[in-house]
């Protein structure tokens, strides 16, 4: 059975909006087609019409979250800088209930799905989201991350992740042995520059691509990042000390982009999602244009911890893809991603709306190798959800950019029509 799903704007993000338009899906929710409304019923008799009242655009695509994090909402204050943040949440995670971090991880990922997204590249240092990922239906990636105190705690990060992923599938479940969500794919993923050491980069690295599944590292996040890397100055080189790390392993004295190419990240057919690059100076965009790599920004993320926004018109200008995240509900309010989005405009004016619902949608899609997902494509299936802002737009504001109507409104009432 085919439905034509019609409303006043499709937004299918790889063409422009077409106004009184519809999409054709058959039983499955595989796109058959897509255009002017009239023009569909005229082609596909058959099809039997839903009527939509919003605008019609592909389901979102979140590159960057930590689910794990769920249950510490609220409760990391930040505005000191990425050091004092961190330390604050190290303190708290360790004295997390696991069952309660995973009920919270469970109930954020069914929000995000309420919110429209339909992918998620989640990024964990134990496997307690991944259920939670399972059950809200969610697709994308699950970057297992790794970090220095790991390796030295358990003689080898990649082989004691190994045997989590091991325990976690032979764990038992109410029908047997867990099973690992469909469409999720898993990889292992370093958490930065700065938290792990030189040889478990080049490892992570190295089994990333021969997985052939992106990773993804935190990079250039903060202003004491870029000091450590560059000369060992900064704030970061206390804290390694505390924990007994030799501050010297993390001075490349490179910038961090130019640090994880000379250790393989973009070696990979897929290079790794660099996840905030508020620092990433004109050196870092050049190599990350190069590798065709995609810079995820978290904007309230990071104006929550540092104050800072990425140059977002330099990555622009030197042809950087971007996609955008929330980060963890620890330091943003919430896992919609239209919160990110109207924080975006709202600060870059100046970038054009549809540059945005890309980076929400396709290029996430295609950084994270989603092919099905991201856009209103025949042949893919990427869930379409109906999208009706509160702003009240005029009809003139909306013949002019209805992407500038849809990407301002921060909680705009979302509805699937059809699945991912």
């Amino acid at each position: 059975m085919t439905r034509l799903i019609s409303a006043p704007w499709i937004l299918p993000v790889v063409q422009p909006p077409i106004a009184d338009g519809g999409v054709v899906v058959d039983a499955t929710d595989t796109i058959l087609a897509i255009g002017r409304r009239a023009d569909l019923l005229r082609l596909h008799p058959e099809a039997s019409e839903e009527r939509a009242d919003g605008f019609l655009l592909p389901a979102l695509v979140n590159a960057h979250c930590h689910l794990e994090l769920s249950a510490l909402a609220g409760a990391v204050p930040g505005g000191d800088g990425l050091v004092a943040w961190a330390t604050k949440l190290v303190a708290l995670v360790r004295a997390l209930d696991p069952a309660a971090a995973a009920d919270a991880a469970a109930t954020a990922a069914a929000a995000m799905v309420a919110a429209g997204t339909a992918a998620v590249g989640d990024v964990g240092n134990s496997l307690t989201a991944v259920p939670a990922i399972g059950a809200a239906g969610l697709r994308g990636i699950f970057f297992h991350e790794l970090v220095g105190s790991r390796d030295a705690r358990a003689g080898g990060a990649l082989a004691d992740a190994g045997r989590e992923l091991e325990y976690f599938l032979a764990g038992p479940t109410e029908s047997g042995a867990a099973t690992w969500p469909t469409g999720l794919a898993y990889v292992p993923a370093p958490h930065a520059p700065y938290s792990v050491g030189r040889e478990l980069l080049r490892k992570i690295f190295h089994v990333a691509a021969r997985a052939g599944v992106p990773t993804s590292v935190h990079v250039a996040e903060d202003a004491d990042e870029i000091r450590l890397l560059r000369d060992g100055s900064g704030r970061w080189p206390a804290v390694l000390q505390r924990m007994g790390v030799d501050p010297t392993t993390r001075v490349p004295g490179q910038p961090p982009v130019a640090y994880l190419a000379s250790l393989g990240a973009f070696e990979a057919a897929q290079p790794p999602l660099l996840v905030h690059m508020v620092h990433a100076d004109a050196d870092d965009r050049r190599r990350a244009r190069d590798a065709g790599a995609t810079a995820v920004l978290c904007p309230r993320s990071n104006l929550h911890i540092t104050g800072d926004l990425p140059d977002v018109g330099a990555l622009l200008a030197d042809g950087v893809h971007l996609a955008i995240g929330t980060d963890s509900l620890a330091s943003t309010p919430e896992l919609s991603l239209w919160g990110e989005l109207a924080t975006l405009a709202a600060r870059f004016p100046q970038v054009p709306p549809r540059i945005w619902l890309d980076a929400v949608t396709h290029a996430g899609a295609e950084a994270m190798q989603l092919g099905p997902l991201g856009s209103l494509t025949p042949g893919k299936r990427p869930g379409i959800i109906e999208v009706m802002p509160h702003t009240g737009p005029s009809a003139t504001s909306l013949a002019a950019s209805p992407e500038a109507t849809l990407v301002g409104d921060a909680h705009p009432d979302v509805r699937w029509r059809a699945r991912a």
